[in-house]
């Protein structure tokens, strides 16, 4: 699993031109960067997904500002998650909850002497817990089954489901880059994962790299030879770059697969 970005790499991750990348990296660490960590990618797309939901940017980046500052000297800024509900941006960092804006408490003790940042613990959601909470929230609300899907490969960059399940949404939404990202880590924390090898394939496809996306089919097929969609895939490829003989054996091999029995 890759340790760092480069800003070209955010740039072709978030489907960004580079420049607009390079000024997003710097609003949401508030200091320009060259390269950033995989938890300060985790900040960096949130940043972005929130600008994608209409947010205007002086409040994304003044919530932003208020978290750095609420956060303790020694703590890590990408260890906070920063997610919209409703009209609130909340604030989740460790056990304590609270308004980015505002700075009030969603939990408060109420206990004397204690300003509004004085928070009752929340239980944490492990990896797992947020995955199958993205699970159950797909048919009812896919934007809160993206975020919950983001936040669980966050919290585990080798949770290969997470990772197919969050390309999946990304890939439906057109955003083919970044479903190609996850798609890749879903292979490296699991190499013979067949949904992510397929899913990859067709994204390649999409995103009219001809070759790669055949190179990826074939490499598909050799983790599950029975897949007759790769087939139909690799036979159409074919047919467009002209190569009909090999169009015309894929095209049957998807025929006898798909078959009756």
């Amino acid at each position: 699993m890759k340790k760092a970005w480069s800003i070209s790499e955010v740039s072709t991750l978030l489907g960004l031109p580079l420049d607009d990348a390079r000024t997003l990296v710097a609003d949401a660490l508030e200091a320009p960067r060259d390269v950033v960590s995989f938890q300060e990618l985790q900040l960096v797309r949130t940043a972005h997904r929130l600008s994608q939901r209409q947010l205007k940017k002086d409040r994304i980046t003044g919530a932003l500002k208020n978290v750095r500052e609420e956060q303790p000297a020694d703590a890590p800024l990408a260890a906070v998650t920063l997610r919209n509900l409703g009209k609130e941006l909340v604030v989740e960092a460790g056990a304590h909850r609270w308004n980015a804006e505002s700075g009030q408490a969603l939990l408060d003790l109420g206990a004397p002497g204690r300003g509004a940042n004085w928070l009752r613990p929340v239980p944490t959601r492990d990896a797992q817990a947020l995955f199958e909470h993205a699970v159950a929230q797909e048919e009812k609300d896919a934007d809160d089954a993206l975020d919950a899907y983001a936040e669980a490969v966050a919290a585990d960059p080798y949770h290969a489901d997470a990772h197919v399940n969050l390309g999946r949404l990304l890939h439906q939404r057109k955003r083919f880059r970044e479903a190609e990202a996850h798609y890749v880590a879903a292979l490296v924390a699991r190499p013979t994962d067949v949904t992510a090898s397929f899913n990859l394939a067709v994204v390649l496809d999409d995103l009219g790299r001809t070759d790669e996306a055949i190179a990826r089919y074939r490499e598909t097929l050799e983790l599950d030879p029975a897949l007759s969609d790769a087939y139909f895939h690799l036979a159409r490829l074919y047919e467009k770059k002209g190569e009909k003989v090999a169009a015309l054996r894929h095209l049957k091999d998807y025929r006898r697969l798909s078959a009756p029995r």
